[in-house]
């Protein structure tokens, strides 16, 4: 068909398209690389999620889910039925979270309701399903307090919140700095960070929660900055109440909303709608809180929360060198590569402005408030466990660092720095859950040599998971479920993940 003056806009337009080539258009073997990278990410993830993903609930997890087969079974916001059975079945935890009696008889439970709410889904499709297949097959389903299937409902729960939190970060991350930055920022943050540990080994605490509630409060605040709508104000105020709900601590990162509001003023924005929309979202805010009113009332008698009985605070003595840089759990001592984060962090500020200067205030005072508790140290954690509330942050610091290298022809700093760092906390993590006692804060020559006595141990890192641990066992049929319960995880978390980046534009 010929292109001339006479034909109408269509045909220009078609006749444009047929003899035209998309500067975009990359031939067949440019467009493979790519594809074999995502087969290659999809295959190293299964094999650590089979390999390393353990579905157990021990520790601090013991309180954050026990919520769910007190209230959901039995009716009740007594946990005693619940911790006992853990108890009983040899599980570790803390006697101080699940043995305090109060006067009204009942049993405590000082952790929040937050990650309890968020696993809800996931513990009511378990539940479904397990009741149907009783039904089909005649035989009494798991015990739903401390049967493995109902802790895989929670870890996975962690698990999907947590893909999602780090799909975000990277994506937000990529657009400011890059893919390659962002890459070695996501490895970064996730594996040289004690973050690992409660991805991989004890996904039942509630870290993985808390990165999920900050990262989506902050970056919905920041991508809808002037143009929001009702919805996404209450949206902001659920948020904004399951991070608290999470975690109380973490109720700081809501200053991100004041510093938004401080920022609009300086640069003349303030309208009377933006008013209107902070007081929608602090009224939903408000709403969202009730759950843990009601625990506390029914618990505690109170209407604020209840304090362990074995934490307290001191703000006139803060550790803050100690929680930066003791070898019991020092931040920096057993996450060197923090370093190189905050040594990005003016290059984001440059980047990203009130939003990283807000960012920067809120950690500093997220360290200042966790050296200031009596266990600084975070109890027996892997590290300082409290301040992986600081991974959006840290990962904004390091893709900074990284494409900074990289723009002085040193691309290889990335890799190297990234794999040193990973390498530290692999053998950290293989002496601290293999070789004990050796916990208690260690002189730093023996710290740093003793790291290396985890090497031996490092294998078993990669044999704990759940799925090969019943594949080793013969058991076939839970780790076939296992595995397919995880792929549909994953799955869930990549859709819901690109549905919200759609939303945010990032």
């Amino acid at each position: 068909m010929a292109c001339g003056r006479s034909q109408r806009k269509f045909s220009l337009s078609l006749c444009a398209g047929m003899t035209s080539v998309s500067p975009e258009r990359r031939s067949p073997e440019i467009d493979k690389r790519p594809n074999r990278r995502i087969w290659l990410l999809i295959a190293v993830g299964a094999l650590l999620l089979a390999f390393s993903f353990s579905t157990r609930i021990r520790g601090d997890g013991v309180a954050y889910y026990g919520y769910l087969p007190a209230v959901i079974v039995d009716g009740s916001l007594d946990l005693h039925p619940v911790f006992s059975k853990f108890v009983t079945a040899g599980v570790p935890v803390y006697t101080g979270t699940v043995g305090t009696v109060l006067p009204n008889g009942m049993t405590a439970d000082f952790k929040p309701v937050g990650a309890a709410l968020l696993a809800l889904p996931f513990y009511l499709v378990i539940r479904v399903v397990v009741l149907a297949l009783s039904l089909i097959t005649g035989k009494p389903g798991p015990d739903p307090s401390v049967g493995s299937t109902y802790q895989l409902a929670f870890t996975l729960a962690s698990l999907f919140y947590l893909l999602i939190a780090l799909s975000l970060i990277h994506r937000f991350v990529r657009r400011h700095w890059g893919s390659t930055s962002a890459w070695y920022a996501i490895v970064a943050v996730l594996f040289a960070t004690p973050l690992a540990a409660y991805t991989f080994i004890d996904p039942s605490y509630s870290h993985t929660y808390s990165v999920f509630t900050i990262t989506a409060f902050a970056l919905v605040l920041h991508q809808t900055s002037e143009q929001r709508r009702w919805m996404v104000w209450v949206l902001l105020g659920v948020l904004a109440a399951l991070i608290v709900l999470v975690h109380y601590q973490e109720g700081l990162f809501i200053l991100l909303m004041p510093a938004e509001g401080i920022w609009l003023i300086s640069r003349r924005r303030w309208s009377l709608g933006e008013l209107a929309g902070y007081a929608v979202s602090f009224g939903t805010f408000a709403i969202c809180l009730l759950p843990q009113v009601v625990v506390n009332r029914v618990l505690f008698d109170r209407w604020l929360p209840a304090a362990a009985p074995d934490i307290s605070f001191d703000f006139s003595h803060p550790r803050v060198i100690d929680l930066l840089f003791s070898t019991h759990h020092g931040w920096i001592a057993w996450s060197p590569m923090v370093v190189i984060a905050i040594a990005g962090l003016p290059m984001a500020v440059r980047k990203l402005g009130w939003f990283a200067v807000s960012l920067i205030v809120i950690g500093l005072l997220d360290v200042f408030f966790n050296a200031s508790l009596s266990d600084w140290y975070g109890g027996s954690a892997f590290g300082a466990r409290r301040l992986t509330d600081q991974t959006l942050l840290l990962a904004l610091g390091f893709a900074a660092s990284f494409d900074w290298l990289a723009q002085r022809r040193s691309a290889f700093g990335a890799p190297l720095l990234t794999a040193l760092g990973v390498a530290w906390t692999i053998l950290l993590m293989a002496r601290f859950y293999y070789i004990p006692g050796v916990d208690g804060g260690l002189p730093w020559n023996g710290f740093v040599s003793g790291a290396f006595d985890g090497i031996r141990y490092v294998p078993r890192l990669f044999v704990q998971g759940t799925v090969v641990r019943d594949l080793a066992a013969l058991d076939f049929g839970p780790a076939g479920a296992t595995a397919l319960a995880l792929g549909v995880t994953v799955g869930l978390a990549v859709g819901a993940s690109r549905l919200a980046a759609r939303r945010l534009r990032i």
